[in-house]
């Protein structure tokens, strides 16, 4: 049964509405008084709510526009004996959903409260179709980033992708290359929702499908923009960090596109890589390759390296303060060594320091440790 709080002062105004709303099988909540009826709408949450304009206490414009900048969902009918535009577009820019001008006649206003429930409920149905196809796409992507890392012989390996919204811009993959060669790459749409996840499937597409070909970070983000890039639409582009690991030899090799630093940490020192580049996207055609510039690390067993979105740097407080590299470096800093440990400790700083905020941004965290066992 839907609920309808009804503010009148006027009995016999008040009187014909309540009794024809529940001749219609409405549940009628009634207040004279305007400071009453703010009270009982915040206290009960009616489905609907009719409000005269002049009301002792506190006026129904006021009312009203209290009620929407606090995101009350209900439809706000409003009754006045003030019909001349002026006072009909103040109801409006107060956020009214109708304004009806005394008098009136009862089954109209029956008609326009039965309209706004049934135009409601279709919108309510569309949303909840719409909640379960993201649902089912945000499943899609789980299922498609990897779940697990795989068992490389000198490399612990551990990421992982939490989405913003029912579905994220932010990717990370592995590339099992061969001839004692690892890759990884972590990477960021522009946006979020549907169309950054979008590019997100097209890209993993072309990192699976080209995998075979690198050799250096620089090649596969070099098929990123050839593949990606060009096809973008103008407002669009994708950050990018990737790695090649040559296990035997001890080296691994990044590069980078417009994303945030990797970091190493080697015995009790941390270092920021900063392999250089543009970002992906249609501008890169001509000069993308040129302007990458990749750089080889020599490794050792217990290194770490951490790749990440920016999603880690930008998460906000309720201050509107950013976590930002520093307190990463320190949760990094002082992590247990193992490659979930690293991300774990991360991830809990971050969501500790952002609090009660909401997650404003994707958020992606690939750590990689280089152990002392036996090597491809």
């Amino acid at each position: 049964m839907k609920t309808i709080l009804l503010v009148e002062d006027d009995p016999a105004v008040r009187r014909g509405i309540k009794e024809n709303l529940e001749r219609e099988h409405f549940r009628v909540l009634v207040e004279q008084d305007g400071a009453k009826g703010l009270r009982r709408a915040r206290k009960d949450t009616p489905d609907l709510i009719i409000l005269d304009v002049m009301l002792p206490g506190l006026n129904g414009f006021d009312i009203c526009a209290r009620l929407k900048k606090e995101g009350c969902p209900a439809p706000v009918f409003m009754l006045t004996g003030l019909a001349d535009e002026r006072a009909r577009l103040r109801g409006l820019e107060m956020g009214a959903d109708q304004y009806i001008p005394k008098p009136f006649s009862l089954e109209e206003l029956l008609l326009r409260v039965k309209n706004s429930f049934e135009q409601t409920d279709r919108m309510l149905g569309k949303a909840r179709s719409l909640e379960r196809e993201l649902l089912k796409a945000r499943e899609i992507q789980k299922n498609a980033l990897p779940s697990r890392a795989p068992k490389v012989p000198g490399l612990d390996i551990f990421g992982t992708m939490i989405p913003a919204t029912h579905v994220g811009g932010d990717y990370f993959d592995y590339l099992p290359i061969g001839n004692g060669l690892f890759g990884t790459v972590v990477a960021d749409v522009s946006g979020k929702g549907m169309p950054a996840a979008l590019y997100v499937h097209k890209m993993q597409g072309i990192v699976q499908s080209t995998r075979a070909s690198v050799r250096h970070a620089s090649d596969l983000l070099g098929h990123l923009q050839e593949f990606l890039g060009t096809s973008m639409e103008a407002s669009s582009f994708v950050t990018a960090a990737a790695a090649v690991f040559d296990i035997q030899g001890r080296t691994v090799d990044i590069a980078s596109a417009g994303h945030p630093p990797v970091l190493l940490k080697s015995g009790n020192r941390l270092y920021e890589v900063d392999a250089s580049g543009m970002i992906i996207g249609p501008a890169g055609a001509t000069v993308f390759q040129d302007l990458v510039k990749p750089t080889t690390l020599n490794v050792r067993p217990g290194d770490v390296l951490m790749f990440y979105s920016d999603g880690v740097l930008e998460a906000m407080n309720t201050e509107q303060e950013e976590f930002g590299m520093d307190r990463l470096k320190n949760s990094f800093l002082h992590a247990e060594r193992s490659a979930r440990a690293v991300a774990a400790r991360c991830l809990r700083d971050v969501r500790n320091f952002i609090g009660d905020e909401p997650q404003s941004d994707d958020t992606t965290i690939v750590v990689v440790q280089i152990n002392t066992g036996e090597t491809a």
